[in-house]
């Protein structure tokens, strides 16, 4: 129904919205600021109602003509007219029936939208403009045809969302917004609960026909900056009529501002009736949202949660299970026995939360156990993101066979899929290659256990690796005879910058490296790639291919050794896995090894001719060993 359009009823509402939310702070108002453009000319109006073939719906066109074209509103206001030109891609198509009407049912797995064309989607949009932002991928749309012209909807632009405001007409819509913004009404979803004060909602209630129209209304309380007496007696009665509800997550943060007593005995009564899906939902609402105590209220329900897991749908599971490993008085051969009666699918959630009980490295062999599993590959990944990082050979070998097993290559198939279709060749091919990804990591993590552990207040020297291509193109982690001879890529490249190249025959090679005097190895950005864990360098290219019998790898930094007139070595601020070549280093004077993972004092003793060393931030063992050495020694 339209009303009659009276300005300077609406200028005096926005003026009393503004000084009412004079800090800006409801959803959207640091945009628009309570101020409106200036309005629209009839020249303006008439073009755009001309390009989309159909006259725009009373109320809004002289919104737009006398009070602005464009600027405050809901959310993050209203486009211009130039904006809504903008965001208008598709036929209004004035002579069809919108597709859009009130009660329309959207699916509620919006998946099923994902194949629909843009085409397709803009055919559900016929009829309406796009009127403003909600903000992400949601919107403010006005029909402008059909039985239902001048009604607001909201839509998400991937048509999985559609919501008719309750508004008959725009004006209404919006001066209703303007009057929750004076009564101080949190509305960070305007137009989604029902209008009204307290009273008139609790009236609502009792008329309500149906639970969703009553559950309506209690959410509709929410609104409110505080709640009357009466209001919060009224909301603790009606409460009890949701104990047999599957969720009352909203239930309990209204309770939450009346009476959280009445929650707590609320959610009590839901578990003598067997609500334990819910009830683990609203535990962790509880804790996350309402910002109760956790380990309080873990305390009252987690033996409760795990003595009933049986009996929770697993597809809760991973909910309950984030709460249990957050119980500290729970071990992880407590939970052990949930094993033997989860599903194939919740196993992966499952073993994940193994993985994070305090305990768990007590328990690798229960993790070395389910890295076994070859069937499964989804199962075997999600066992390698939760095995616990110790210092264990046996798991460094574990894994390090599971990546020799799953080659990057894959290009032979196990026996048990050769028959299979090619659609399921394929997701084992892709299941094993993030086998082994997560495979290489986990070892790379283990490895770090073993050589360059972090210390509390001392910085972690970086490790340098190089990415799996990289790794590939470089045929780094082949065979090699006995006879050969490493090279770590991170010492090409910096020999790369001295000479000019690395492609000499053999025995030039090594005349350089019998003339190299000084070398210097730090984590310079000129050779880093990228890297969080660590330091993931660029690789040496074609041009730096080393002859036979050198080869490149990313352990073995021994070729220093073979410097023979090496007198000057910097290695700082990275982790080095084998420092025994330095015994090799016969001519070197100087060395700093600043900030790096070098821990034997004993190496020193080998090398002669050393004036100076720097072991500033390295954690040393044998620090006896220096009082008897020639050198400076700086600490």
């Amino acid at each position: 129904m339209s009303e009659v359009f009276l300005l300077e009823e609406l200028r005096e509402l926005l003026q009393r919205a503004a000084q009412a939310d004079r800090y800006l702070k409801q959803f959207g108002a640091s945009t628009h600021k309570y101020q409106w453009n200036s309005p629209a000319s009839q020249e303006d109006v008439e073009a755009f109602e001309q390009e989309i073939g159909v006259k725009l719906p009373d109320e809004y066109r002289k919104f737009l003509l006398q009070a602005g074209n464009g600027g405050a509103g809901p959310y993050y206001g209203l486009f211009s007219l130039d904006k809504v030109r903008s965001w208008l891609t598709w036929d209004i198509q004035p002579q069809r029936e919108p597709w859009l009407h009130p009660g329309i049912k959207v699916p509620e797995n919006s998946r099923e939208f994902e194949v629909w064309e843009d085409a397709i989607l803009e055919a559900c949009l016929r009829g309406c403009i796009p009127i403003g932002s909600q903000g992400d991928s949601y919107f403010m749309y006005l029909l402008v045809t059909g039985p239902h012209r001048g009604r607001v909807v909201y839509i998400e632009d991937g048509m999985s969302y559609v919501f008719f405001t309750r508004e008959q007409g725009f004006l209404a819509w919006y001066k209703r917004w303007l009057g929750e913004i004076i009564n101080g009404y949190d509305i960070f979803w305007f137009g989604m609960d029902l209008d009204g004060d307290e009273e008139t909602l609790r009236q609502c209630y009792l008329e309500a026909e149906t639970e969703e129209d009553r559950k309506l209304v209690l959410l509709s309380m929410r609104k409110f900056p505080s709640l009357s007496e009466e209001a919060a007696t009224w909301i603790k009665k009606a409460a009890w009529d949701y104990v047999e509800a599957p969720d009352i997550r909203w239930l309990l943060k209204l309770l939450n501002r009346v009476h959280w007593q009445e929650g707590e005995k609320l959610m009590e009564k839901r578990w003598e009736a067997g609500k334990y899906d819910g009830i683990v939902l609203e535990i962790h609402y509880m804790i996350h949202f309402l910002k109760k105590p956790e380990q309080t209220v873990l305390e009252h329900w987690g033996r409760r949660i795990l003595y009933s897991m049986p009996k929770i749908e697993q597809g809760r599971w991973y909910i309950a299970l984030e709460l249990l490993t957050k119980c500290s008085w729970l071990k992880l051969s407590d939970v052990t026995m949930l094993w033997s009666i989860a599903d194939p699918n919740t196993k992966q959630e499952l073993i994940r939360a193994f993985g994070r009980f305090t305990d768990a490295e007590e328990h690798l062999d229960i993790f070395l156990k389910f890295l076994e599993e070859r069937r499964d590959l989804k199962l075997l990944n999600a066992v390698l993101m939760a095995v616990p990082i110790v210092k264990s050979k046996v798991l460094f070998e574990t894994v390090d066979n599971i990546i020799k097993e799953f080659t990057y290559n894959l290009d032979t198939l196990p026996a048990a899929y050769s028959q299979e279709d090619k659609d399921t060749q394929i997701q084992w091919k892709g299941d094993a290659q993030r086998v082994c990804q997560t495979a290489d990591i986990i070892l790379e993590r283990v490895r770090e256990a073993f050589i360059n552990p972090k210390i509390e207040g001392i910085p972690h020297p970086h490790r340098i690796l190089m990415q799996v291509g990289d790794r590939h193109r470089l045929e780094i982690g082949k065979v090699h005879g006995k006879d050969a001879i490493a090279v770590h890529p991170l010492i090409g490249l910096v020999i790369l910058e001295m000479i000019g190249r690395l492609s000499f025959e053999k025995e030039e090679l090594e005349q350089v490296f019998a003339e190299i005097k000084t070398l210097t190895l730090k984590p310079r950005e000129r050779y880093i790639r990228s890297g969080r864990d660590w330091l993931y360098m660029v690789p040496p290219e074609v041009r730096c291919t080393l002859p036979k019998p050198y080869y490149y790898d990313l352990t073995d930094w021994s070729v220093i050794g073979r410097m023979k007139n090496l007198c000057r070595l910097d290695i700082e601020e990275i982790c080095v896995d084998d420092f025994s070549f330095l015994a090799q280093c016969k001519s070197l004077t100087d060395l700093s090894l600043y900030n790096t993972n070098f821990m034997d004092c004993r190496i020193l003793g080998d090398m002669p001719k050393l004036k100076k060393v720097d072991l500033r931030l390295c954690q040393l063992e044998y620090q006896e060993i220096l009082a008897n050495l020639k050198p400076e020694v700086i600490l």
